[in-house]
């Protein structure tokens, strides 16, 4: 190894380390967040989870896990205040698709495809793979399909999980 790859890495080292301590900053002691897309009104989530390519949240009101991919959000405020009991934001390595293999499945979730306005469509996840999700949609009323439908994660705007207490992690 040359000196100069050394340098280049220490100096590299630094600015990450340098973007966290900034990122820090703001969000430091954040309980909630508060998310605006382009398709939804302002959502407001408690235990704040931010990824590689995603923030999640649990709703406010119902015990729903929130998951939106970056490229869907257009605004995110931190808020500190509000109960101490609430776990602070936490960062993962994951991406969305990593996230989302960490899931329990079956599951209930609902999810909102990318440029199809307020269609949200709901089902039982059966399993996850690095581009897709395989689900299982009611066709009628209490009779659900013999296969899956499979939706690409690119697509996805949002989705919500139904059925999961903790999402990866303990409060």
């Amino acid at each position: 190894m040359h000196i100069e790859d050394i340098f280049e890495d220490l100096e590299a080292q630094f600015a990450a380390e340098s973007i966290r301590k900034l990122r820090d900053n703001f969000t430091d002691n954040a309980r909630a967040i508060e998310l605006r897309t382009a398709s939804l009104m302002p959502r407001e989530l408690i235990a704040p989870i931010i990824g590689v390519d995603f923030m999640a949240g649990l709703d406010a009101v119902n015990p729903i896990w929130h998951i939106f991919p970056m490229r869907t959000i257009f605004r995110v405020v931190f808020h500190s205040e509000g109960d101490p009991q609430l776990p602070k934001l936490r960062n993962f390595a994951l991406d969305f698709a990593g996230i989302l293999k960490t899931l329990p499945t079956p599951c209930s979730i609902r999810w909102r495809i990318a440029g199809a306005d307020d269609f949200v469509r709901s089902g039982q996840l059966h399993s996850v793979t690095a581009n897709l999700l395989f689900i299982y949609t009611d066709t009628q009323p209490g009779v659900s399909a013999s296969r899956p439908i499979a939706v690409p994660i690119a697509a996805l705007e949002q989705l919500s999980i139904e059925s999961v207490d903790n999402l990866n992690g303990d409060f």
